[in-house]
């Protein structure tokens, strides 16, 4: 009988759903994905809506942790100027669940974050946070949010990323 695989919380990988699919040969539907999610089958990061962990998920069903080493070099290639740009993005969606996002951006969002990225994220949260504190009336708070989203995507693509 084999060892069960060991989970390493420094070697996680943060994924969506929609990315999720990746390390299995035939995609999980929707339904299936969001019923094991709601059952601790798909374990979902903490404080991070909409993303999973991919390795504690698959330690968890007796399956072998993915090499993250292809993840972090991925995450590596992209510019530093764009990481930043994506990370923000992700922290000013992530500052209130009931905010809608009228479009996603221009620039592409990460299919894959490490754990120093997602703790990039809850700093930038926290201090976005801060600032949205500074309106009363839920209306300025949205105006503010999107205004904020506008001016990060126009940043980005004059960076020409």
């Amino acid at each position: 009988m084999s060892a069960a695989p060991k989970y390493d919380p420094n070697n996680e990988i943060f994924v969506r759903r929609e990315d999720f699919d990746q390390v299995f040969s035939k995609a999980i539907p929707k339904a299936t994905f969001h019923r094991w999610a709601g059952e601790g089958k798909v374990v979902k990061a903490r404080d991070l809506d909409g993303w999973y962990l991919l390795n504690k998920t698959l330690v968890h069903q007796g399956m072998e942790p993915v090499d993250v080493g292809e993840f972090r070099k991925e995450r590596q290639s992209v510019p530093q100027g764009l990481k930043n740009s994506q990370l923000l993005y992700i922290a000013v969606l992530q500052s209130d669940a009931r905010f809608a996002i009228v479009s996603p951006p221009r620039f592409p969002l990460p299919s894959t974050l490490t754990p120093e990225e997602v703790e990039k994220i809850h700093t930038l949260r926290t201090e976005h946070e801060k600032l949205i504190a500074l309106y009363d009336e839920p209306a300025e708070r949205s105006i503010y949010r999107h205004g904020f989203l506008d001016a990060l995507e126009a940043a980005a693509m004059v960076d020409g990323e």
